[in-house]
């Protein structure tokens, strides 16, 4: 981690906020290490409830529920450092268009998983995951693949937030 900045020309100055979101002072973009949790998370809610329909366990949709929890608040600092990146974006580039489409399909699901979270609290005790759940989860899932895809291309082919100069 780098206390300070320090120009080509020497300069040194104190980081700025949208720097530190960015992941300047350690090198790597940081939201890149946010994301993977909220995807995480509700990848294993569905999987938790399906297994609810061929094993019921109250348990198990229990921790579905407080997953969910842990991606809502996940995703607050995916979102964070998602739209500090995006706002650094051109504006009408493809770049930024890219960025526009992967951030609506994110909140698309993001949306999904609020109603299948708003569906599930009266009955976080239940043994088996009601269908309606597991329906809207899937949608979600799929949601969040197709944005995850997104976001990919958006680093893979088209070279965002990635650092070309060689390891010193």
């Amino acid at each position: 981690m780098q206390a300070k900045y320090r120009g080509a020309g020497g300069e040194s100055r104190v980081w700025t906020v949208r720097e530190i979101i960015q992941g300047k002072p350690f090198d790597h973009p940081s939201h890149a290490l946010f994301v993977h949790f909220p995807v995480a998370f509700y990848l294993a809610t569905f999987v938790f409830d399906i297994s609810t329909r061929f094993s019921p366990d109250s348990g198990l949709i229990f921790a579905a529920t407080l997953l969910l929890l842990g991606a809502f608040f996940a995703s607050v600092f995916a979102i964070v450092t998602g739209l500090v990146d995006w706002s650094m974006m051109v504006k009408g580039s493809r770049k930024r268009k890219a960025a526009t489409e992967h951030m609506l399909v994110q909140l698309l699901a993001l949306l999904i998983f609020v109603f299948a979270f708003a569906l599930r609290w009266n009955q976080r005790h239940i043994p088996e995951a009601h269908p309606l759940w597991i329906v809207a989860e899937g949608l979600g899932v799929l949601a969040v693949f197709v944005g995850q895809y997104l976001g990919g291309k958006l680093v893979y082919q088209m070279a965002v937030r990635v650092k070309t100069s060689q390891l010193q």
